[in-house]
């Protein structure tokens, strides 16, 4: 864990020790400090099982554990995909609760404070919107949202501030996303005489201890810590003992502490709190006054690890050893040994293992603390170890208060630590810089040596022909001041905070920069230096190199641009567009920005008719004339095909229109290419941040969902997201899903339409029609379980399943067999597969069946969706002995070259001019004019969707 002590950390290790008393087993507890990436592994072969609160554990760490078969439980973090179970306090049911509970006090206008950048308080920030939705059936209105920079008492004091201004709309109740917040803004409301809670009630998250002493009392949730920490012990034993891994998170349910700042209750109501758990003992037993607690726990730590002892006699521990070890270079070396006592001097034993630290008694069970501190370089650590007998009921407040003292000590020793590594940091440095004088002279590299005392800069000759010295300037030593004017004004901000952090830092710095030479052009630069220091640790010069990589940064610049921008246009491409989107989520959490998603309409049947080098030429005009439109601080991207998307700097849907309206026109203006002109159509989406995604992957599926909803509605219109949009969606997949099953099971039907001939007076042949009725879905359109088909990779299945039904039909069926032809519908996507024509062949000569008892039936869109290709699979089915028909004549193109192109032998007309023919002497015309081309090209003509008599009467005039 983190740390020992203080509030949610002192909660959980007190109910840990406790518990580890009662069940009277070893307990091993390990401070790994406020970093993220402990990966120490101490005690990892001496440990049974493995609990870590709030991932204080590196992941490198956990996965060493369960790769030994150890069971790891993680306290409000995810390992995932580990094999970690977690438990968690489950933070929207205490949002849920305060919710509730102002709403009953009559509140209908509640606010919500929070520093959104992290996740708990995002995730409460969810919590808090399903509220205003379920109770009062509307969408949280942002401008009651403050959205702070921390979740300290400095946030809740901004969000004071914040509220004071607001004019109208102002809230009467504010839910702070932590207690911090809750105290800061109270406090700083209470500066403007603004009363709490008759002006403004105020409630808070967390339960921590000062909440509860103020005035008014902080109205909070408990987040019921004892609760998910007993929870947790018991579940290690179960896991110990044998019991399964569980993959889902368990969530603890947190509890409503009704006080004074909600209103609901008097200033001089008791408050109550249960005089047998952990807080309680944590608040009310411990009997040192503050002064005594300063002094004891500062003069104590400050003398490091030798306090222990009077450490254990000052807080009544069962103090049973304590040991200090030092680890570097993979070694473990045990420096000193503190008994119960006296104090031993170890012999500086090396021991095996830092797994096998610490070491454990067999005797009786133990209560061990582990401090690793770092010595300020990698892999280097001292750590501490404190054994305490377990004794029956401890005293709480006693253990917290040694724990206090621990954390303590942990600080100190790591400040000594630091100082000692600074020391021979010093000392490397005045070797480092004698060996600098050395080589000086003859390096390549400039060599530049800032006095920081006398302010004066000097470097050596290759330094004064990198920057192209005049003589005035050839003299090695100048003003500091004349240097940094070189540096490039966009570079100078982040020099000075290098500078300034390695000061700090006491760490090497190396930083990539521009530098004027002395006739006026930058060059880059890497400029590497360390500073030296005095016995004091204060910098007294910073000595270091630079290196001309002007060539180097001109093609990484290049890199960049082929990383971030796409190759075509030169607009941003995807990984540009969602790396801004969300940096803007990060820096500026809660301020709106609308994301748009733009498509080009019909752009494949350009590519198509007109070739690549078209497509591409109208690619850039779009892309030129949409960046025309834009304003600076909206940002282009083009996702990949014809996708342009927008990051835009607009509040509401009126200005996002208005904007997205420019753009639609920006791309109706006309191209000439090659004397080629072509006018475009586009389609938009638009969806909200927060509101309608809080991530950039949430927002571009939003608006993807929004703009597929504008092309559905005609094209050349916005939209923008609605929630019941993903239900169109939904509905596709839920179809693609299910008919990839009926393909598998064999629910796909076929049905035999009849192809009646007008001169024999007899069926001459069939046409093989698709059919589905779904036990889920019901009887399904051929056109819409199709379309699904081919946008779904699913059409080759399809097609494979309906050959296979024909096949089987025609084996068995003389009279199918006796008719002239079967007609079977091919799609586009067939049509282009490669090796479309060998398995046809082959699943036809399985059922010994003839080619030519076959007619293939394609559309004109089929035909040119990819032409070349197209074309040589229609020669291919032609030469192996399948009858071409080109279906839904009259609907596409209707174009004289694409029939004299295309090797079929039949044209069938669409059924479209055949319904009112009989009605509409002006459709008949139209027929006679396409029987008549077709006719005159020698193919024969088949009239669709010919269902009535008189439309066959009709007709038949025209043959």
């Amino acid at each position: 864990m983190p740390m020992l002590s203080g509030f949610y950390m002192g909660e959980i290790s007190a109910t840990f020790r406790q518990l580890a008393e009662q069940q009277g087993v070893n307990l091993i507890i390990i401070r790994s400090g406020d970093s993220r990436d402990f990966s120490l592994p101490i005690a990892l072969h001496q440990i049974d099982a493995l609990v870590v609160v709030l991932h204080a554990a590196a992941n490198t760490y956990v996965e060493a554990a369960t790769r030994m078969g150890i069971p790891v439980i993680s306290m409000g973090a995810s390992y995932a995909p580990l094999p970690v179970e977690q438990f968690s306090s489950l933070q929207s049911s205490g949002v849920e609760q305060l919710y509730q509970w102002l709403v009953s006090l009559g509140h209908q206008h509640i606010g919500f404070c929070g520093d959104l950048s992290v996740t708990d308080i995002r995730s409460r920030f969810n919590a808090f919107k399903q509220c205003v939705k379920r109770y009062h059936h509307r969408t949280f209105d942002t401008s009651q949202l403050f959205s702070v920079e921390n979740c300290q008492l400095a946030g809740g004091r901004q969000a004071a501030e914040e509220w004071l201004t607001l004019s109208v709309n102002r809230c009467s109740a504010v839910i702070c996303a932590t207690d911090q917040n809750a105290l800061g803004m109270i406090e700083q409301l209470k500066r403007h005489n603004i009363d709490i809670p008759d002006d403004l009630a105020i409630v808070g998250i967390d339960n921590i201890f000062s909440g509860g002493r103020i005035t008014p009392s902080l109205t909070t949730v408990d987040q019921q810590l004892e609760v998910l920490t007993r929870t947790v012990f018991q579940r290690a034993l179960d896991r110990i003992a044998g019991v399964d891994l569980r993959r889902e998170v368990f969530h603890i349910e947190q509890s409503l502490v009704i006080r004074q700042s909600c209103g609901s209750i008097s200033l001089d109501q008791p408050l109550d709190l249960d005089p047998t758990s952990i807080r309680y003992a944590l608040l009310y037993e411990a009997l040192h006054s503050p002064s005594e607690l300063f002094d004891n726990l500062y003069s104590l730590a400050k003398e490091g690890f030798q306090s222990i002892l009077d450490a254990q006699t000052l807080y009544q521990c069962q103090l049973k050893r304590a040991e200090l070890h030092r680890y570097e270079q993979y070694r473990l070396i045990s420096q000193r040994s503190l008994m119960s006592s006296h104090e031993v001097m170890s012999q500086n034993e090396i021991l095996q293992d830092v797994r096998n630290l610490p070491q454990l008694e067999t005797s009786e069970a133990s209560v061990i603390t582990v401090l690793p501190v770092n010595r300020g370089e990698q892999g280097n650590w001292d750590v501490v170890t404190v054994v305490e007998k377990q004794n029956g009921e401890p005293s709480i407040a006693q253990s917290a208060m040694f724990y206090n003292y621990l954390d303590i000590l942990s600080l100190f020793i790591e400040r000594d630590a630091l100082i000692e590594t600074s020391q021979q940091r010093h000392k490397k440095s005045q070797q480092l810089l004698q060996q600098l004088k050395v080589v000086s002279s003859s390096s390549n590299d400039g060599i530049w040596e800032w006095d920081l005392l006398e302010q004066r800069l000097y470097w050596n000759g290759r330094l004064s022909v990198m920057l192209r010295f005049t003589q005035s300037n050839q003299s090695g030593v100048i003003d500091p001041q004349l240097f940094l004017n070189r540096i490039h004004p966009e570079d100078m901000v982040a020099f000075e905070q290098m500078i300034q952090e390695h000061l700090t830092t006491m760490t090497p710095f190396k930083m990539t920069l521009r530098l004027s030479r002395d006739d006026g052009h930058y060059i880059w630069v890497q400029m590497n230096g360390s500073a030296i220091r005095n016995h004091l640790g204060q910098p007294v010069r910073i000595v270091g190199s630079m290196i001309d990589i002007t060539e180097q940064q001109e093609s990484a610049d290049k890199i960049h641009q082929m990383a971030y921008y796409d190759g075509l246009t030169g607009i941003a491409n995807r990984r540009k567009v969602m790396e801004v989107i969300e940096q803007h989520i990060k820096r500026h959490p809660g301020q709106p920005r609308a994301v748009m998603m733009m498509d080009l309409n019909r752009f494949k049947m350009v590519n198509d008719t007109f070739g690549h080098q078209v497509g591409d030429a109208l690619l850039c005009h779009v892309a030129e004339a949409l960046t025309k439109s834009l304003r600076s601080q909206d940002l282009i991207g083009r996702f990949g095909g014809d996708e342009f998307v927008f990051f835009c700097d607009v509040v509401n849907t009126h200005q996002a229109s208005e904007l997205a309206l420019r753009l639609l026109r920006a791309v109706e203006k006309p191209m000439c290419y090659q004397h080629i002109e072509l006018v475009s159509q586009a389609s938009i989406g638009v969806a909200f941040y927060p509101s309608q995604g809080l991530n950039a992957d949430e927002l571009i599926k939003n608006a993807d969902i929004a703009m597929y909803r504008a092309k559905q509605m005609g094209g050349g219109k916005v939209m923008h997201y609605e929630k019941k949009m993903h239900q169109s969606f939904e509905s596709h997949l839920q179809t693609e899903h299910l008919l990839s099953q009926a393909i598998e099971q064999g629910e796909i039907h076929v049905h035999y339409q009849p192809l009646y001939d007008n001169r024999s007076k007899q069926i001459c042949s069939v046409e093989a029609l698709a059919r589905w009725s779904s036990p889920t879905l019901g009887v399904v359109p051929p056109n819409q379980f199709i379309a699904v088909a081919e946008n779904s990779f699913l059409m080759m299945k399809l097609g494979d399943c309906i050959m296979d039904r024909v096949c089987q039909d025609v084996a068995s069926s003389s009279w199918l067999r006796s008719l002239d032809h079967i007609s079977v519908n091919i799609s586009a996507r067939q049509l282009v597969h490669s090796h479309f024509t060998r398995h046809l062949l082959e699943k036809i000569k399985a059922y010994r069946l003839s080619p030519a008892l076959f007619c293939l039936e394609i559309t004109e869109t089929a035909a040119i969706s990819d032409k070349e290709r197209s074309y040589r699979t229609l020669r291919e089915l032609q030469s192996a002995g399948f009858s071409l028909s080109l279906d839904d004549f009259g609907t596409g193109f209707s174009s004289l070259s694409l029939l004299k192109g295309l090797p079929i032998k039949e044209v069938k007309i669409d059924r479209s001019f055949i319904n009112d023919i009989s009605e509409k002497p002006s459709n008949l015309a139209f027929i006679q004019g396409l029987v008549s081309m077709v006719q005159s090209l020698g193919f024969r003509v088949v009239a669709e969707g010919v269902e009535t008599l008189p439309q066959m009467e009709v007709l038949s005039q025209l043959d």
